[in-house]
């Protein structure tokens, strides 16, 4: 298992909302984070393009540094 921690990575138990190539997908709670992996649960799937992609309360594994994220307070 790969075990490097990226800067700025997101902290588990806080939401974000999770951008990938410029685009708000959803906002969602991170779970557990390992290495360059965390696993999420979608809180809100966003309005746009992908919407229909996501659905509240889904669960999987994301590639951390692929995407930006912006925590929602």
């Amino acid at each position: 298992m790969h075990s490097h921690t990226l800067k700025d990575a997101p902290e588990i138990g806080k939401t974000y909302t999770c951008i990938l190539n410029n685009v708000s997908l959803y906002d969602a709670t991170i779970e557990d984070a390992q290495g360059c992996w965390a696993k999420v649960k979608v809180v809100q799937p966003l309005p746009g393009k992908y919407e229909k992609h996501y659905t509240e309360g889904q669960r999987f594994e994301i590639k951390v540094q692929m995407y930006d994220f912006i925590e929602k307070q």
